[in-house]
């Protein structure tokens, strides 16, 4: 029977551990594929302020909502409007239509406690059904109607 000399069992202990550590990590190694899922249209537990479009907006002020902008009679309360706001589901468009490419979108933002910086929707309105691009994804609206989020329009 044949010996190995002690360096070359350092060298096998060496490579078995190398290939471990590889096997180990190795889901780490493969890129993943960024899925986009299914999400609600305000992030989970959030506390909003406001949410702003153009010169409309509605506001917290304490527990209520008000509804400020240059039409005073909507067909939505404010606190209906952001019930709206909080069930409203966005699914991950499988396909934008190219019409929707050249159409001007309703840029809303969405001012959350503690952020700096407020959440940046752009609704597409006239398409069935509504497409929003959010974080550089292409969702569509579920769970609710644009004319209930920005009654207004």
């Amino acid at each position: 029977m044949a010996r190995i000399s002690q360096r070359a069992m350092n060298n096998v202990v060496i490579i078995a551990m190398l290939i471990m550590i590889a096997l180990f990590n190795l889901d780490s190694l493969v890129p993943k594929k960024d899925s986009v899922k299914t999400r609600s249209l305000l992030p989970e537990d959030a506390y909003v302020l406001k949410i702003e479009q153009d010169n409309n907006s509605l506001e917290r002020i304490g527990q209520q909502w008000r509804q400020k902008g240059l039409n005073t009679s909507l067909a939505v309360k404010p606190d209906e409007q952001f019930s709206h706001w909080q069930r409203a589901m966005l699914n991950p468009a499988t396909e934008v239509p190219e019409s929707v490419m050249n159409t001007q979108p309703y840029i809303v933002v969405v001012w959350l406690a503690g952020d700096s910086d407020g959440k940046v929707y752009a609704i597409y309105p006239n398409t069935s059904p509504t497409v929003i691009k959010f974080e550089n994804n292409w969702y569509t609206l579920t769970n609710t109607d644009l004319d209930k989020l920005l009654p207004w329009t």
